[in-house]
């Protein structure tokens, strides 16, 4: 019979468990990788924010708790509204400083990225109108952190304590002496929390692709012409890309298919994932230094960093203990790390019984948040309602949507202007106020907090006025002659690939200073 001739033959379970480990798991190493970029932007983060913490988080500043208060039901959960006075603040920024330092060098990694998640909602919570897309996507991914093994590798836990199995590599019982069983490496880690990390990753970029699918200049390959003569977000490399239309073009249809593709992430393994994550990488890499779009290009490869595969983390570990070796530091930093009083978890003291019960509970958790995060990217992309039982909720809100479904056909700059009796002064810029078309429009902004702050006045006349009086109390400070009244404008600029373009100018806010 054919059946006879055709047996029909299963893979070994070893072997399909083995491909599955291969594309949903995560090497102790990328975790760890993971850590110290999610520690370093959490740093990153808290420094940042601190240059503008008068001006954004205290009652002196833009939006005092009274008026934040009354606007604003994020305000009922944030620990900043505790205090409007600045060396409040500041002892917040410092924690928040304190415990991205041990997230970076794995110190208690778990507490400390808890605490760390909930300062960052706090200080965001604070002022939502200095938020970008970049803030929700760096609260999504220390909630999904929580559940990850980040401190089995390249940390004080580790060296600490020891490797335990709770927090260390997922290895194959049946494995050799040699710690591998030639199908899996023994330092991958392969749970639900793995595969719910590279799920959310792979959907965020897929999310993304769907809605660029929608927009017309993707497609035509004129999307990164008109994205990088916003010249208000433009910086570095970007100020001058805009004068090459055939790389631009070349680049728009790079992003795009690689968005697009981004699930074979998820089904291709071994070099050729480290190939497409290479390119990935790449491209995020140029973003950070052409675009002032906040925390995204840190927070996307540090996304990116999980689907490294094992050879690039031993080369690196080879490589960086060679570089210790030399320098002579290698064992002093161990045995330095092995003296920080680091007690034995409580789950070592437990009994066996105990023992079991705590992991058959922390796999129905882990469980619990691949289906939700499965759940998650269903609702994102769109496919059903995922959300429609909380009314306050709206799937599009959870999306990744920069420069989609196509990027704006215009920018343009704020001016603060104080009447003075030496003349008109720009406060933003603490200088004299120039005329015209600004030559860099990213620099009429301190930061992209503040484009995202401006852009927020139009929707508040209550706002824009308390934002006029705080300019006037700044000018006060910055200039010497006597402040009569302050002038918030808005210059509107179309974007036109051929010829130029007429600006528009609108009055934004205006405000007495006598």
């Amino acid at each position: 019979m054919i059946r006879d001739r055709l047996p029909l033959r299963l893979p070994p379970a070893d072997a399909v468990r083995a491909a599955l480990d291969r594309r949903f798991g995560i090497d102790a190493r990328a975790l760890a990788a993971f850590r110290i970029a999610l520690g370093l932007t959490l740093l990153f983060d808290a420094l940042h924010r601190s240059r503008n913490l008068v001006a954004f988080y205290t009652d002196r500043g833009v939006l005092p708790r009274d008026l934040h208060a009354t606007r604003s039901w994020t305000a009922d959960y944030s620990l900043h509204m505790l205090s409007g006075e600045p060396w409040a603040q500041a002892l917040l920024f410092a924690c928040t400083a304190v415990l991205a330092v041990a997230v970076i060098v794995g110190y208690r990694s778990r507490f400390a990225l808890l605490l760390s998640l909930v300062l960052v909602v706090s200080v965001q919570f604070r002022n939502p109108l200095v938020l970008n897309g970049a803030d929700r996507l760096f609260r999504e991914m220390l909630v999904l952190a929580l559940f990850l093994p980040l401190g089995s590798r390249w940390g004080i836990d580790a060296c600490g304590r020891g490797r335990e199995s709770g927090d260390t590599a997922s290895r194959d019982e049946h494995s050799g002496p040699d710690g591998t069983d030639g199908l899996v490496p023994d330092t991958l880690i392969a749970t639900p929390a793995t595969a719910a990390a590279l799920v959310y990753a792979v959907t965020l970029f897929a999310n993304n692709a769907s809605l660029k699918h929608e927009g017309d200049t993707w497609m035509t390959g004129e999307a990164l012409l008109y994205a990088l003569r916003q010249d208000h977000m433009t910086i570095l490399v970007g100020n001058h890309l805009a004068n090459y239309p055939p790389l631009l073009e070349v680049g728009g249809y790079v992003w795009f298919w690689l968005l697009t593709a981004s699930p074979l992430l998820l089904v291709v393994a071994g070099w050729a994932r480290l190939l497409y994550a290479g390119v990935f990488l790449a491209t995020v890499a140029g973003m950070s230094v052409s675009v002032a779009v906040g925390l995204f290009p840190a927070l996307l490869a540090t996304l990116l960093l999980s689907f490294l595969p094992t050879p690039v983390w031993d080369g690196l570990e080879r490589g960086g203990g060679a570089v210790l070796e030399r320098l002579g530091v290698r064992d002093g930093l161990r045995r330095a790390v092995r003296r920080i009083d680091a007690p034995p978890r409580l789950r070592s003291r437990l009994p066996d019984s105990a023992r079991r019960t705590w992991a058959e509970l922390r796999s129905v958790v882990l469980g619990a948040v691949l289906i939700f995060v499965v759940l998650w990217s269903i609702g994102m992309l769109g496919y059903v309602d995922t959300f429609e039982p909380v009314d306050s909720l709206d799937p599009r809100d959870h999306q990744w949507g920069m420069f989609a479904p196509d990027p704006s056909t215009s920018y343009g700059w704020y001016t603060v202007a104080a009447e003075t009796g030496e003349g008109r002064k720009d406060v933003l810029q603490d200088a004299e106020l120039q005329s015209g078309t600004p030559p860099d429009a990213s620099e009429t902004l301190p930061d992209f907090r503040w484009r995202r702050y401006m852009n927020s006045l139009s929707e508040s006349d209550e706002r824009a006025d308390r934002f006029a009086e705080y300019m006037c109390s700044r000018a006060d400070a910055q200039f010497d002659a006597d402040v009569e009244r302050i002038d918030v404008t808005y210059t509107h600029h179309p974007i036109e690939l051929e010829g130029e373009a007429s600006t528009s100018e609108y009055d934004i806010a205006e405000a007495s200073c006598t």
